[in-house]
């Protein structure tokens, strides 16, 4: 049996040459293009849990990270980063993991952030819709903000990547799965988390049944690994990786399992 960190050393990937490039004094944006079209590991529903970062940086198996949460508003994202205080709604324990006492992700300043407009990021012209979706952020305004994350000096490449990057949008994940997935602009993402925690914060399941699967069905486009918390079912024709222990996280400790798409994934 293998810890999920240990596991997914295996799938270690270089940095993206656009983020090993990038200049931090340079003022120009990333390319959406490239980022999205790295290798991306993708949450919805996160609000400010570190569980993807923590597993996927410290194997070295993604650069890229992407989070949605419509219960987000931008001023709580920067203070959650840069700050000691924690949201007074989701006190976590040790705080979001991978973070320190001193806000940032342990062992890591974020040397950079770029913002976008939400039409650059989902380009309503040049996707249909499976489903209706009306979800906005529920307070504040949408933001779509980039951080680009570097590993402090004090630290060696055991600990972590030399840097990674996290897109932040504060709004519906199952309608960016859709926009930037099942509409096939972008390559799939390299792995995807599912939680259905039953406090009413999203109107249809992560897990099996719900429209992000069905989205994933009808386009053939599945992350490679799938991680569900307990109170998700994983979806139809998904195994559980053999021999990798589940991993507990989140503001609510729950267990987590690494799943894949029976047959493998023809769009890795």
């Amino acid at each position: 049996m293998q810890e999920m960190t240990e596991f997914l050393s295996q799938y270690k990937e270089p940095m993206p040459e656009w983020l090993k490039k990038l200049d931090p004094n340079d003022y120009e944006e990333p390319k959406l293009e490239e980022v999205l079209n790295s290798r991306v590991a993708f949450y919805p529903a996160c609000y400010s849990d570190g569980f993807m970062v923590e597993v996927f940086n410290s194997s070295h198996s993604a650069h890229v990270y992407l989070y949605a949460d419509y219960a987000m508003t931008k001023e709580e994202w920067v203070k959650i980063l840069h700050t000691r205080e924690l949201s007074k709604k989701h006190k976590i324990k040790d705080g979001i993991p991978c973070q320190s006492s001193s806000g940032n992700f342990r062992g890591y300043d974020e040397i950079a952030h770029y913002d976008y407009s939400f039409d650059e990021i989902v380009s309503p012209e040049e996707w249909t819709p499976h489903f209706e979706y009306t979800h906005g952020p529920w307070h504040g305004e949408r933001f779509c903000r980039l951080s680009i994350f570097e590993r402090q000096k004090n630290y060696d490449e055991s600990f972590g990547a030399e840097r990674f990057a996290l897109l932040y949008i504060n709004d519906d994940g199952i309608m960016l799965y859709d926009a930037l997935w099942g509409s096939k602009k972008y390559k799939a993402p390299f792995a995807c988390l599912m939680e259905d925690y039953g406090t009413g914060g999203t109107y249809s399941k992560l897990g099996k049944g719900g429209n992000m699967e069905a989205i994933a069905k009808e386009t053939g486009i599945y992350p490679r690994f799938m991680i569900f918390g307990h109170a998700a079912t994983p979806w139809y024709d998904t195994i559980k990786v053999p021999d990798v222990y589940g991993k507990s996280g989140g503001g609510w400790g729950y267990l987590r399992t690494l799943y894949m798409k029976e047959g493998g994934n023809e769009n890795d």
